[in-house]
Formats: structure tokens, sequence, C-alpha cells
């Protein structure tokens, strides 16, 4: 996928954040992208911040494929919006950390921070779930929290439900309503990017 072609869609996601829109009210709704559909909902986190963004839609790839993406941390830039950076160092804990830098048009700008990524698997009587959990390491950047998860089950034959969860509270001068607007914004091309990127070989198995 070459991200600059989406970058314009990016921006203007982002102008309407900036206008101070507020987000829609409703529940979950569906929202189109040139991969498919993704529907997406807020929910409350905090009494005094934004609200998380739920995303949910399926991916055309086998949930084994789909996880090896999402742990491959250090290539997340490749998909996700605004994301200029992403390391990855493996903790002997079995965590991932990683130092993220967006970049961010004016008046939002450069944000830098790094998380713990962490996973897990279940296999309750219905089948297998995939957990990609990820937690703000405090104090490592320039935002005041900044949080996730990604759920994964097997969708019928080579194919995949996830379910994100995005929560970020840029902190400093952006309104939580602004917050909440970009969150419900850039979930759909989050998961558009990632059917797109778990196409590469790398993932192939072996």
């Amino acid at each position: 996928m070459r991200r600059s072609a989406l970058q314009p869609l990016f921006l203007a996601a982002l102008a309407t954040l900036l206008l101070g829109a507020a987000a829609a009210e409703a529940p979950e709704q569906a929202v189109s992208t040139p991969t498919g559909e993704v529907r997406v909902s807020l929910v409350p986190e905090r009494k005094d911040g934004p609200r998380a963004g739920i995303g949910r839609g399926l991916v055309q790839a086998p949930p084994e494929r789909v996880f090896r993406a999402l742990t491959d941390v250090e290539h997340w830039h490749e998909f996700m919006p605004f994301l200029e950076q992403s390391t990855a160092r493996r903790r002997k804990d079995g965590s991932i950390e990683s130092f993220q830098r967006l970049e961010l048009p004016f008046p939002a700008g450069r944000r830098s921070y790094r998380i713990r990524v962490r996973t897990r698997t279940e296999r309750p009587a219905g089948g297998t779930v995939w957990h990609i959990d990820w937690t703000y390491v405090p104090g490592s950047g320039n935002v005041k929290d900044h949080h996730g998860s990604w759920t994964l089950t097997a969708s019928g034959p080579g194919a995949t439900s996830a379910t994100l969860r995005l929560y970020t509270d840029p902190g400093g001068f952006i309104p939580a309503r602004a917050a909440d607007q970009g969150t419900i914004e850039t979930l759909p091309w989050i998961f558009h990017g990632l059917r797109q990127h778990v196409q590469r070989s790398r993932y192939d198995d072996g």
C-alpha cells in the first residue's frame, strides 16, 4: 500500500477534527472504505477525557496471519495513519516496547511516546481468540494517555473478525470533543490499511 495516496483523506479527516466538530452521539455506525465496511462507535472511558473508539470489521486473511501482522510492531507505520516511526524491542517478560512518532498537521504537530505491547491467546470452547493489547508508558512522551487493543476471531474460511479499541488523550489544548472526532475518523482507515498490510509476503506461513 502506498501511504502517500491516502494522505489527503487523512488530512481531510484531521481538518474536521481541528475545527472541533462533535462526534456523533448515535450508537454504532457503518463506514465504507475502499476495502470494505467498518462499524465504528464511541464509548465512555473516563469522566474528564475523550471517549474510546471501537472499530469492528472483517479482514480477508486467516486470524493467524492477521495476528502475525499486528504483532510486527516495528512495521505499524506502514499502515497506521500519521504514524511515521515505530520501533520494537523485546523485553524479558515477553512484552514489546515501542517508541512511536506521529506527524500531525498544524496545530497538533509532532507527537511521540512509548507503548508496551502484550499478546495472549485464549482457547474457549467456541474457538481461539487472539489478543493484542498496548498501554502508554507514563511520562514517555507528549501525550496524556494512549492505549488500545485488537481482538481477533475466525470468521469462516480464511477470514478474521477484528475488533479494535483505541483511546488517545493528546492532552494540552486539544479538547476531548476534537479527540473524539479524530478517533472516529481514523478507525476506518486503520482497517483499510491493515486489510492491505496483511497481504505482504513477510506474513506468509513459515
